[in-house]
């Protein structure tokens, strides 16, 4: 059938279509049936208004409380003092690379580029910081800065010559 043909069936079609017998009666009597039930649906609907009502009420104490938290200020100082790991591990990393540094000799054979390869490390410990400035207490990110510190230790270790510490 093409679209002709069934828009000639569609205009043949009648514009009104009337029920076989009368409805009103059966809509009357369900209508009446609903009058006559009991009273437990507006019951049900107090207890459901009362039960929201309480959900409000909690959640306004508890954005009461979560605001008077955010002003307080005994709470916030303290964890700002506290320094976070990713500084925990740059400050290790820093003296241990200066140590190596300043013990530092000569160059081994082989490492001619070896301050580049340092450069490169830097950058990819910077992109991880960076992405820690994002996301501070990430597990998978600290781990990945703790390699790459222990990476470039171990490339300066054996990349350079190292003067033995003379205790006196």
């Amino acid at each position: 059938m093409n679209e002709q043909q069934l828009d000639k069936a569609i205009s043949q079609l009648a514009p009104q279509i009337a029920p076989q017998r009368d409805l009103w009666p059966d809509i009357a009597a369900q209508l009446e049936t609903v009058g006559q039930q009991p009273e437990a649906p507006i019951a049900a609907k107090s207890k459901a208004v009362r039960w929201y009502w309480g959900i409000a009420a909690m959640l306004g104490l508890l954005s009461v409380f979560g605001w008077q938290q955010a002003l307080m200020p005994g709470t916030t100082s303290t964890t700002a003092a506290m320094p976070s790991a990713e500084l925990i591990l740059l400050q290790i990393y820093e003296q241990q690379k200066a140590t190596q540094l300043s013990q530092m000799v000569a160059v081994a054979e082989g490492f001619d580029n070896w301050q580049q390869q340092i450069r490169v490390w830097d950058q990819a410990i910077a992109q991880v910081r960076q992405a820690l400035a994002f996301y501070p207490d990430e597990p998978q990110l600290l781990a990945q800065l703790q390699s790459l510190y222990q990476q470039q230790l171990s490339y300066l270790q054996q990349a350079t010559l190292q003067q033995p510490l003379v205790i006196s």
